[in-house]
């Protein structure tokens, strides 16, 4: 079994998340956006070699994106509706066959394939930040799921009143705004 973890901490301006492994190495780096027409989101091994690409060819409540690995096209991701409604919607990779369901409060996620368990991803949150924890059990399957992670995690509810409050904090010249960020994430939460 292979673990990784993509550390909320690293995420910057930039769009650059760093990939460790259990024994802290740096292993991958994931650069890039999605969100529009034509975005990419690409991840490299730390020697500079783009190793997958995910580039999103459909912008509606149920994207779309395609899937490279060395030039060539591996599969499509698209989110789905699911079969009882909006409530949970699911994730299928076509070119890998892959199905991914999770709960999106508790932000768990599991693929399989074939109804086969083969990738686990939680996002989790300690004293050290929010960061996520990918499980599998093929070694050459984790760029792909490290790119897949952050697509799943692009659809975080919380996501836009985390970033928010900081984006905004740096153009305030209040010094109770500090307070005021603490209260509504607090709020938030609950």
């Amino acid at each position: 079994m292979v673990r990784m973890y993509i550390k909320a901490e690293y995420k910057t301006q930039q769009n650059r998340m760093i990939v460790i492994n259990e024994s802290g190495d740096h292993v991958f780096l994931i650069v890039g956006k999605w969100g529009r027409l034509g975005d990419k989101l690409s991840v490299y091994a730390m020697d500079g070699k783009r190793i997958v690409e995910a580039r999103q060819v459909m912008l509606s409540v149920f994207p779309k994106f395609r899937l490279y690995q060395n030039g060539r096209k591996m599969g499509t991701i698209k989110k789905r509706a699911s079969w009882r409604g909006a409530g949970q919607p699911f994730f299928t990779v076509t070119g890998l066959n892959w199905i991914i369901s999770g709960d999106y409060d508790k932000q768990v996620f599991i693929a399989r394939q074939f109804g086969k368990k083969i990738l686990e991803i939680e996002k989790s949150m300690t004293f050290t930040g929010e960061f996520y924890t990918l499980t599998f059990q093929n070694e050459r399957m984790a760029p792909v799921a490290c790119l897949i992670s952050q697509l799943l995690d692009h659809y975080d509810q919380n996501k836009m009143h985390a970033e928010n409050p900081l984006k905004q904090q740096r153009y305030s010249l209040s010094f109770m705004y500090p307070i005021r960020v603490k209260i509504k994430k607090l709020l938030c939460s609950k």
